[in-house]
């Protein structure tokens, strides 16, 4: 709360540093303050990186403006400027839609000083301003050096990684995916001016992902058509309105699925950034008839003559935009309160995903893994139901295996995941650590029926598919240790400590693999790292003691 309401203050700030009427700034921040689809950056953590991102980027933003004012001291004109770069790092490395921030303050910058770059003087002397506004943005552009130097030290580049979710328009074409998202994009002008209904996700289940014309796909682009002339046609003369579009589309770039195809379509918490476009918009339009109301009383005052009908008007007309705007902003209130209340823990929030999108098996496969450690039979019957609504979903086949297993119905676990495994892709991009988890779990269960040379030989299989996969790694290193195949499952736990090195148990299996094949130096290591990550653990604290007595007797 505190981070969002330094953002909505930093909006009224910087809106007021390019010396925007107080009314328009005051109207676009109230609107993003109290806008229902911020409710899940706001009131979910994971939200988190959006709202300090938008921090970040507001202080850039504030630093850059404070440079230019600076601009007859120059040291300071380039501490600031340095400072500016140093909270770009800071909201990149905070959210990566970001990096399109400062193509927003370049259009924000350009259209103040649209006069010198494009409607006065000479050519020459227009390219020149124009470079003059532009060349000082290599500062910025430095941030991006480390940035992805970072972003290469974690194995990450742009793309979408494998096994970090199911990428929706992964496979389709750059036109194919500017086609879908036309129709798919009219969803975010509905959360921007309803705000109402809300998910928790968006995907091929509940929108239509089709790369083939229709009539919503032509509203789409008439749409976006409009916005662009509406761009052109106010970048002279309204400047606040052609920033306030140029801004929407800059930050939605990245996130629209357009560029690079995402883990799904829409997120309410992308548009947390890009909604203040429509802030900005929406408090000019307030002013405007506004100003208009108050002009028109004024010339009515000036003409001694008129008609009480005109001075009425115009008084009708304020009343009747204040009676909006309170409409508006009231309607945005109760919505979010609503909103929070659905996001106030994972239970809360699936069942109300079900009421709404009864036929989005995620909500039933969510909701029961929050029940599945309390309640396990309740979990059983939302997993059940989500296959009743789409039978080939892989996350709750993989569940009720999962449950099977603890149950010890080995059979059935067995039969559940041959229906599976018949489905499995001919040519699987790999790594996968959905595909590798299935067959983890697989050798599992052939390990439990006596099956030792097949479960060998799935063990094998899911360790190629998922070599890094933590959840695959671990049911693998059961099952080795289970048929009986110890230094391979201490390679397994190996993995694991170097993938989860806070994790304490695969440091306590690693310990205890250690101890039995005789190394009590290495066992003590381990199990005393797993003692120290997880103190509350008594049979950590056993095997320690025993690998300290063990170590102790060895020469």
């Amino acid at each position: 709360m505190l981070l969002h309401a330094a953002n909505v203050a930093l909006l009224f700030g910087l809106l007021r540093c390019y010396r925007v009427a107080p009314g328009i700034a005051g109207v676009a921040a109230l609107v993003f303050a109290v806008h229902p689809v911020h409710t899940e950056a706001v009131a979910n953590v994971v939200g988190r990186s959006e709202l300090l991102g938008m921090l970040f980027g507001g202080l850039m933003w504030w630093a850059w403006v404070a440079a230019r004012r600076a601009k007859r001291h120059r040291i300071k004109v380039w501490v600031w400027r340095g400072a500016a770069a140093v909270a770009y790092l800071a909201a990149l490395l905070s959210k990566e839609n970001m990096v399109t921030l400062p193509a927003a303050l370049w259009l924000a910058e350009v259209l103040v000083a649209r006069r010198r770059c494009f409607l006065r003087g000479a050519l020459t002397a227009r390219l020149r301003s124009l470079w003059k506004v532009t060349a000082s943005f290599w500062v910025l552009a430095a941030a991006l050096i480390p940035y992805f130097w970072l972003r290469s030290l974690a194995g990450e580049g742009t793309a979408q990684m494998p096994g970090v979710g199911v990428v929706t328009l992964a496979g389709y074409t750059l036109w194919q995916r500017a086609i879908i998202m036309l129709e798919v994009g009219l969803i975010w002008y509905r959360l921007l001016l309803v705000g109402y209904p809300l998910r928790p996700q968006y995907d091929g289940t509940n929108i239509p992902v089709i790369p083939d014309w229709n009539e919503w796909k032509l509203l789409g682009l008439l749409l976006h058509a409009g916005l662009v002339a509406a761009l052109w046609l106010t970048w002279r003369r309204v400047p606040l309105v052609a920033f306030a579009i140029g801004f929407w589309f800059i930050t939605l770039s990245v996130v629209s699925n357009v560029p690079i195809p995402l883990g799904t379509l829409v997120g309410e918490r992308w548009l947390y950034v890009p909604s203040v476009g429509y802030a900005i918009a929406l408090g000019y339009a307030v002013w405007l008839v506004w100003s208009h109301a108050l002009w028109l009383e004024a010339r009515l005052k000036a003409r001694m003559g008129a008609s009480r009908h005109w001075h009425l008007r115009a008084e009708v007309t304020r009343l009747c935009l204040l009676l909006l705007v309170a409409s508006l902003v009231g309607s945005y209130v109760y919505r979010t309160a609503q909103r929070n209340l659905d996001w106030r823990d994972n239970y809360t929030l699936f069942s109300r995903f079900i009421e709404t999108d009864p036929q989005h098996p995620i909500g039933y496969v969510n909701l029961g893994e929050t029940l599945v450690r309390r309640q396990p039979q309740q979990a059983r019957v939302f997993y059940e139901h989500a296959l009743r609504v789409e039978p080939r979903l892989i996350s709750a086949n993989i569940l009720l295996t999962v449950l099977d297993i603890e149950d010890k119905a080995f059979e059935q676990a067995r039969a559940r995941l041959e229906r599976m495994l018949v489905r499995e892709p001919p040519y699987l991009v790999l790594p996968s650590g959905e595909w590798g988890l299935i067959h983890a779990l697989y050798a599992r269960v052939l390990a439990a029926l006596g099956e030792r040379e097949a479960a060998l030989s799935e063990a094998q299989t899911a360790l190629r598919y998922a070599p890094e996969g933590p959840q695959p790694l671990f049911v693998v290193g059961e099952t080795l240790v289970t048929i009986g195949e110890r230094d391979a499952a201490i390679e397994v736990y190996r993995r694991l400590v170097r993938l989860l090195p806070l994790a304490p148990v695969p440091h306590a299996q690693l310990g205890i693999l250690l101890l039995e094949t005789g190394d009590a130096k290495a066992a003590e290591r381990e199990l005393r790292l797993a003692a120290e990550l997880a103190p509350d653990k008594p049979f950590i604290r056993a095997w320690l003691e025993k690998a300290r007595q063990q170590a102790a007797s060895q020469p």
